[in-house]
């Protein structure tokens, strides 16, 4: 006769063995997704993902690695720009439509789809691009140039350009209206273009007396927009609202871009170091200031949900060997100081040499540029690499050079442009005498001869033969040959 009892605490035995095991199955499950979620609010990507379609993704380690984005939030990591397709260095990243991918853009016009982000063409432009904006349904993308062209892919419409409009500072950002049906252009002075059905509120040119605007983002309904500028501070027009700014966060940064919140409630700014600041309602998912320290970050994307979001980092200029830097000059940035000349040649300048700042105004004298240099250093703010193109508007003596390296004592390098003037300036030829023979008095400091150059192409330069055409050739030859001596 069978034991009924042993029998009935076998089978409970069982049970509870079966129940026992599947929640150990469970809980090793949730487990592995709460390692994940942990991933994923330390930079990282998930591999769970809901939906039908899913996607091969490996977990993101953050690392300082230019042209791969840092993912926080639910933003995942879904592949990078390879260094053969760096070029001058990655610019923009836009999401697609259901933040499962994104376009990564290179200032060169390539354009490289990423997850679910459809693939469009690209462009080769004569200029650098500055800036990606995707349309609402992510089914196509516009590339802004640093002269003001346009270029539109997919679905996104043309609504113009204003490349053939006398620009007093370069494009550097670009935000699209929800509908499509237009878009903002933003310059580095402040300026702001508005084409299509989109509208102008306001621009910063009367505000910026010191940094200049590097990035812009709109509002749900288009009725307003913010501009940020270099030093973290954040300019609200429209219907935007100010709910705070990095001015005075920022220490050795600089602010390189801004994304708001899907309801227009908050944003979020990012600096060039891997800092984030979240304002209004938008929730600080991470940064990546503890890991970037060679490759500087360029710009920022959301997902479109505004549950996270993503770092881009770029490429610096290669390294060189030179001793570091005294107090007052930040070591591995550059920072130029000009006239109106090196305006022509700021956007070329941006895109050789990622992270440069460039401290240029109209018709700038030599003594004003050595103030400026002093206020630079006094703040903190000057880059261990100084580059000085002035002369155009005066001559130069070596006191005036010598007060100019009194002040740059100190510094890593400084690198000194010849300037192009037609024979009937009476210092055209004096101030680059002056030059040559001061500099070659300090073994580390350079000459960038762009006036030799110059000289074999007078069809680079406007009928004043002194200034030229923003993005045109002779801005970046002048571009290249300041690099090569940097």
């Amino acid at each position: 006769m069978p034991d009924h009892c042993a029998l009935r605490r076998r089978g409970q035995f069982q049970a509870r063995t079966s129940f026992l095991l599947g929640l150990t199955i469970l809980l090793a499950v949730a487990g592995a997704r709460d390692n994940a979620g942990a991933a994923v609010k330390a930079g990282g990507a998930s591999p769970f993902r809901p939906g039908a379609h899913r996607l091969a993704r490996a977990v993101q380690i953050i690392k300082d690695v230019a042209g791969q984005p840092i993912a926080f939030g639910t933003a995942r990591y879904f592949g990078g720009v390879r260094p053969t397709q760096m070029g001058s260095g990655v610019i923009g990243i836009a999401a697609s439509g259901d933040g499962h991918g994104y376009w990564l853009a290179t200032a060169g016009g390539t354009v490289l789809s990423f997850g679910t982000a459809s693939t469009f063409s690209s462009v080769t432009p004569k200029a650098h691009v500055v800036a990606i904006a995707a349309t609402r349904g992510a089914g196509g993308y516009w590339l802004a140039c640093n002269t003001g062209a346009v270029y539109s892919f997919g679905d996104a419409g043309s609504h113009g350009s204003v490349n053939r409009l006398d620009l007093s500072t370069p494009i550097v950002a670009m935000a699209a209206m929800p509908d499509g049906g237009g878009y903002w252009l933003a310059a580095r002075g402040g300026r702001v273009f508005a084409l299509g059905d989109a509208g102008v509120y306001g621009t910063a040119t009367p505000e910026l007396a010191r940094d200049h605007i590097v990035a812009m983002a709109t509002t749900p309904d288009g009725r307003g927009y913010w501009l940020a500028a270099s030093d973290g501070r954040v300019f609200a027009f429209g219907d935007a609202r100010a709910y705070g700014s990095a001015a005075g966060e920022l220490a050795t940064a600089r602010l390189v871009a801004m994304t708001a919140t899907p309801n227009g409630r908050g944003y979020w700014l990012a600096a060039s170091n891997g800092q984030v600041f979240s304002f209004g309602d938008a929730h600080p998912y991470g940064s990546a200031a503890s890991v970037v320290t060679t490759a500087p970050i360029a710009a920022m994307a959301v997902v479109p949900g505004g549950g996270g979001y993503w770092l881009l980092p770029t490429r610096l200029p290669a390294p060189v060997a030179l001793p570091a830097p005294g107090p007052g000059f930040l070591a591995g940035h550059v920072t130029s100081i000009g006239d109106s000349v090196m305006l022509d040649a700021a956007p070329a300048l941006q895109a050789d040499i990622p992270g440069i700042d460039v401290e240029a105004a109209v018709s700038r004298q030599w003594y004003e540029g050595v103030a400026l240099a002093q206020q630079l250093k006094s703040e903190d703010r000057l880059g261990a690499i100084v580059v000085v193109d002035l002369g155009t508007n005066g001559p130069v003596s070596p006191e005036m050079f010598t007060q100019m390296m009194d002040v740059l004592s100190g510094a890593s390098r400084v690198v000194f442009v010849t300037v192009h003037l037609p024979s009937y300036y009476s210092w055209s030829q004096s101030v680059n005498a002056t030059l040559r023979q001061c500099v070659a008095l300090y073994p580390r400091d350079r000459i960038a001869d762009f006036n030799k150059l110059a000289d074999e192409h007078p069809q680079w330069f406007y009928s004043d033969g002194v200034h030229m055409p923003i993005g045109g050739s002779g801005a970046q030859a002048m571009a290249l040959v300041i690099k090569a001596q940097i």
